[in-house]
């Protein structure tokens, strides 16, 4: 089965291609998307197949939204659907899979359906797919290849050693270190049989699942070398810090740190070696955020600076300065609804989380909005 999304900012457009596709079969709708951020935080790598999209669309075009997608998965299958034909080359220059004209016949779009069909087909006989390893929403690691499944360990403490090891960065680890971390409270002796024993395992599992992987040891103790295979931590922390020196504030860059962190760092893993690294990730994280509202901001571009301070507040919920910003932005939208309601959210964190009540400043601009709500209202 085909797992397919749609973007349009027209719901007709969506409704006649859903219809369509239905009729044809082979393929599963797994999202439709009348915005296109909507679209790009919906997507995750390896959950998708293809996704048809509408060239001309507000807020960021087709074309962008294609080079974005690509950046998240470039196994990704793009099919653009519109009504003009001046954009073809630039669509084909992207190495875009098919081009169809509004409005779509559906034999053409059943040989469209039919390509994505061949090229998965292929990709899968080729076994195209990298191994990847994941740090953020949890750890895990892919096989790749032509099945792509997820490894599986034999046990936990040697799924933990291979985190902690990619945790490391390719450096080598102390076996004091890797004991102190994983086995604080065996005796020592013991201790070190369960650690060659999870080295053992991790061999096998490498062994077993094909993987480009190798576990060295010297005086210095364990390395884990991954080859050319880049964990998503790494990406995400040079995107963040090259933000935070403010090099090139591009919205693509935003869409792929918002992709790449897809959770906290090594999520409901319970590594408490971990805990250090993942207080630092959110930070930078919540500062990229808060960099990019400022940017949008500045811009006129209000839709995507609310989108960055909401991320912010569902990591931090009590943080009251970057709540007033998003009251702002919804007042300046004449959005009071939303406003009211940031404000009650926020009351409610803060008196859960800290037993504290809002800020002055946090209340003048909520009495603020009511009674420029009530002034409406009277006026009426």
């Amino acid at each position: 089965m085909i797992r397919v999304i749609l973007v349009d900012d027209e719901e007709n457009a969506l409704d006649v291609l859903e219809i369509l596709l239905g009729e044809i079969g082979q393929l599963a709708i797994i999202g439709r998307f009348t915005h296109p951020l909507d679209a790009i935080r919906a997507i995750k790598p390896g959950q998708c197949d293809a996704v048809f999209l509408d060239v001309d669309m507000p807020g960021m075009d087709g074309m962008e939204l294609a080079r974005t997608i690509r950046e998240i998965d470039p196994d990704i299958q793009v099919i653009f659907t519109t009504a003009y034909s001046q954009y073809a080359i630039e669509a084909f220059e992207i190495d875009s899979l098919d081009y169809l004209l509004k409005p779509i016949r559906k034999e053409r779009l059943r040989k469209a359906v039919d390509r994505i069909a061949r090229t998965m087909q292929s990709a899968s006989a080729n076994g195209a797919r990298m191994p990847r390893i994941s740090c953020m929403g949890g750890f895990s690691i892919t096989a790749g290849g032509a099945e792509d499944k997820p490894v599986s360990w034999r046990t936990n403490k040697e799924k933990e050693l291979c985190a902690l090891l990619v945790h490391h960065g390719g450096q080598f680890v102390d076996p004091s270190a890797i004991i102190e971390a994983l086995w604080p409270d065996s005796e020592p002796n013991t201790a070190r049989v369960y650690m060659y024993t999870c080295v053992s395992y991790m061999r096998k599992t490498f062994e077993n699942h094909q993987l480009p992987f190798s576990l060295l040891r010297n005086d210095g103790g364990y390395r884990l070398s991954v080859g050319d295979v880049r964990p998503d931590v790494a990406e995400l922390e040079e995107l963040l810090d090259q933000t935070m020196r403010g090099e090139d504030m591009s919205p693509l860059r935003l869409d792929r740190i918002n992709a790449l962190y897809a959770g906290e760092y090594m999520q409901h893993c319970d590594y408490a070696w971990a805990m250090a690294k993942r207080v630092v990730l959110e930070d930078k994280y919540m500062y990229a955020l808060r960099a990019y509202a400022r940017y949008f901001r500045e811009r006129g571009m209000d839709a995507a600076a609310v989108d960055c301070l909401n991320r912010i507040l569902r990591i931090a919920p009590d943080s009251e300065a970057d709540g007033r910003e998003l009251m702002r932005l919804h007042m300046r939208a004449g959005n009071r609804t939303e406003a009211i309601k940031t404000y009650r959210m926020l009351e409610q964190s803060l008196r859960e989380l800290l037993d504290l009540e809002p800020e002055p400043e946090t209340t003048a601009l909520y009495m603020e909005i009511t009674d420029t709500q009530s002034g409406t209202e009277n006026a009426d």
